[in-house]
């Protein structure tokens, strides 16, 4: 089998997922140009891929009488799925035909099945302004699901500029009815400030009623907006990368340091430091930053060493939490979501760095997975040493299982209804034990087997 077919065999697979979003058009465009040469050429695979791209818009406009049209060269030559599929699409049209009645009488089930059947193509050519529209005439009679759909046209801008005014709007309405999908995106709404003030609490109550009407997806929404307040409290800012080297910092003012309390006055020059501490300063200075974060219990007994940060041994005198807190570490090039990065939210506790990721993609199995990680760094040693744990929280896992069978519509509503039972949340934990070289290297090994080389990025730009 050549490259062409295997492209053009991808293609097929990848027509009727779920809740995939194309790569890129220009991608899709390529695909459809290379497979419609081959239809051309008589090859009915090729002829049966080319209907189903007309049908649903992938690398073209979808026009359903050109579906049709190469639905049947293929099927003229014994093609048994595109036999398959003209007679779905003419059942489809049948179906259609009859909603369409019952619409047009003022029923309002059957405009709200209208709507779905033109943002599908189900029956009739893809339509999204004439899915509007009788989402619309449903909605004004009071259907909550076509209210909810009209929510997700605004937010989406399907068939309708974007608004997040019109998506709260709309989605408040069937929030009000109870319908959790709409909980959800009240949710998402709040927690972006899309047309409305964000607000985290009241994302968090949303996705707190989603999940308790059985919309397991909100589970992972929940985590992180939680995570969100908890760093919002601690007042926590992105560990930016600093023009300076921080090797050669000079020492500043105590002030720089944040604190609850004044410094007092013969406290001995610090390093500036980017994150503000969560703990008032201890009643005697010291010179390194984990002294100037110190837990609620500090007492003037001594502490183990595996709860203090000790110095590195560099000549500047920072110290490791310092050095991490101030770094912008990567590994192959790409920022990591278990240190402060240009992808990560850290905050200092006590002896303790807590780091929570921005979202991220990542491709496993047949599910697009969007997660976040959160990394805890503690157990600093005099040698260099400490541990970091961290912990993925999935968000969302996204099916890209194709549909084999039956109405394309009816399956997505299906999904859309029913199939709520996403695991989301958190993951297992991970341990990984680091040794920091100097103020530019760290070397991790994760749970004992695998080796990790990670450069301070910041480090290195100013070393040039």
């Amino acid at each position: 089998m050549g490259t062409n077919m295997l492209r053009n065999l991808f293609c097929a697979a990848m027509l009727f997922h779920t809740g995939a979003v194309a790569a890129g058009s220009d991608i899709w465009a390529s695909l459809f140009s290379e497979t419609l040469q081959q239809a051309r050429n008589g090859d009915s695979e090729a002829q049966y891929n080319v209907g189903a791209m007309y049908q649903n818009g992938r690398g073209v406009a979808a026009n359903r009488n050109k579906a049709i049209e190469w639905y049947t060269r293929a099927a003229d030559q014994g093609n048994s799925k595109a036999m398959s599929r003209l007679e779905l699409m003419e059942a489809n049209r049948s179906s259609f035909n009859s909603e369409m009645q019952h619409a047009e009488n003022g029923n309002a089930e059957s405009q709200y099945n209208i709507g779905n059947m033109f943002t599908k193509g189900n029956g009739t050519g893809i339509d999204l302004k004439q899915a509007v529209s009788w989402y619309e005439k449903a909605a004004s009679q009071g259907h909550i699901k076509a209210a909810y759909k009209l929510g997700l046209a605004h937010y989406e801008g399907a068939g309708v500029r974007k608004s997040g005014k019109q998506a709260l709007k709309w989605f408040s309405i069937a929030a009000d009815d109870g319908y959790a999908p709409a909980h959800y995106y009240l949710g998402k709404l709040h927690a972006e400030g899309n047309g409305v003030r964000r607000n985290y609490g009241t994302a968090l109550e949303w996705f707190t009623r989603a999940v308790d009407g059985g919309f397991d997806q909100a589970r992972g929404e929940m985590i992180d907006v939680t995570e969100r307040i908890q760093m919002q409290a601690a007042g926590s800012k992105p560990a930016k990368p600093r023009a300076k080297k921080i090797a050669k910092a000079k020492p500043k003012p105590a002030a720089a340091v944040a604190s609850k309390q004044p410094a007092p006055a013969v406290a001995k020059p610090e390093p500036a430091v980017a994150v503000a501490s969560t703990e008032p300063t201890s009643a005697v200075p010291r010179p390194k930053l984990a002294a100037a974060i110190t837990s609620k219990k500090t007492t003037a007994a001594a502490t183990s060493e595996a709860d203090v940060t000790a110095d590195t041994g560099d000549a500047s005198g920072i110290s490791i939490m310092e050095n991490l807190m101030l770094g912008n570490w990567s590994r192959n090039e790409q920022p990591v979501a278990w240190l402060p990065s240009s992808v990560t939210n850290c905050r200092t506790e006590q002896n303790r760095i807590i780091c929570f990721s921005d979202d991220q993609l990542r491709e496993s199995g047949n599910k697009t997975v969007k997660f976040k990680t959160k990394a805890i760094i503690s157990h600093f040693s005099a040698a260099g040493t400490f541990t970091v744990t961290y912990r993925n929280l999935v968000i969302s896992a996204v099916s890209k299982q194709p549909v084999s069978t039956g109405d394309v519509a009816a399956f997505d509503e299906v999904q859309e209804e029913k199939g709520y039972a996403i695991r989301t949340g958190w993951g297992k934990e991970h341990t990984l034990e680091c040794l920091m070289s100097d103020s530019h290297a760290v070397n991790c090994t994760k749970n004992k087997v695998q080796a990790l080389a990670l450069v301070n990025k910041q480090q290195v730009a100013g070393s040039r």
